[in-house]
């Protein structure tokens, strides 16, 4: 008896399918599919299927493409990360429409992966290389290196853009990875060259600023000094100037009368200013 009820026990639970958090599950009955997702849970799948899919972030890579450029220039290679997720409540639709383009997460991202199942991924990563090879041909390969982030933000929102065309909102594109870049080494050389050039004329403008400012700085001082004369000149009135010169005459004079044997006479007085013994 006891084996009996063991038995049972052992295809009751044979008989149930568990869905892990992060997941959601597609019920079949007869071949035919539940439009509603089932929420992470245990199910009793004695008389129906239910297949696991996840609904975590998936994450896979496009390697060796080589996109040309906006100036018509091949890429040598261009290696780009992407990320996406299958919205839950979609995936009962999506598994209808693309039943065969199923596969498991492990066939995406190698032994790390699980058995969960990955819904309309051959169309997720067609339109991915696409997407690429859109936003690539959009900018010169000359200055491609130094924009990833645009290039990697282009990719996302072209790629999002094709997804919703026909699965509006089954899917989200979380993110893009520009993990490699490169150009013949003929392009490498004349990123190489502009860049040198780029430098080259960025010192001269600045030479250039610094002598404009040198200029401004000397004909603010001149002007400055101008001022300061004219204000001096405009400030001596008749009398100042003769007391100035009075002032030039007598010390003159005194100079001359410490010479020895020197006599220094006011006007036609003749009367000594200095007399010298």
């Amino acid at each position: 008896m006891k084996r009996i009820i063991l038995a049972l026990f052992v295809a009751l639970l044979s008989a149930c399918s568990q869905i892990d958090t992060g997941n959601v599950g597609v019920e079949r009955t007869l071949g035919k599919v539940s439009t509603e997702a089932l929420p992470p849970g245990v199910y009793f799948t004695m008389f129906k299927t239910v297949d696991e899919f996840t609904a975590k972030e998936v994450q896979f890579g496009l390697t060796d493409l080589k996109p040309k450029s906006r100036d018509n220039l091949t890429m040598a290679d261009v290696d780009i990360d992407i990320y996406f997720k299958t919205q839950p409540a979609a995936v009962p639709t999506l598994f209808t429409k693309y039943q065969g383009d199923v596969v498991e997460h492990r066939d995406i991202v190698g032994e790390k992966g699980s058995r969960d199942l990955v819904v309309g991924f051959s169309r997720v990563s067609r339109e991915a290389r696409e997407a690429v090879y859109k936003a690539v041909s959009n900018m010169d390969a000359t200055s491609m290196h130094t924009k990833r982030t645009e290039l990697a933000e282009s990719v996302r929102e072209t790629l999002q853009r094709e997804l919703d065309n026909t699965d509006k909102g089954a899917f989200v594109v979380t993110g893009v990875n520009v993990r490699n870049l490169l150009t013949d080494p003929a392009i490498e050389a004349a990123i190489r060259q502009r860049a040198e050039t780029d430098q080259a004329i960025e010192k001269k403008r600045k030479e250039v600023e610094l002598a404009k400012a040198e200029a401004e700085r000397l004909i603010v001082q001149a002007e400055g000094e101008a001022k300061a004369n004219r204000i001096v000149s405009e400030s001596i009135t008749q009398a100042l100037k003769e007391i100035r010169l009075a002032e030039i005459q007598r010390d003159t004079a005194v100079a001359i009368g410490n010479k020895a044997g020197n006599t220094v006479l006011l006007g036609g007085s003749a009367t000594p200013l200095v007399q010298v013994r």
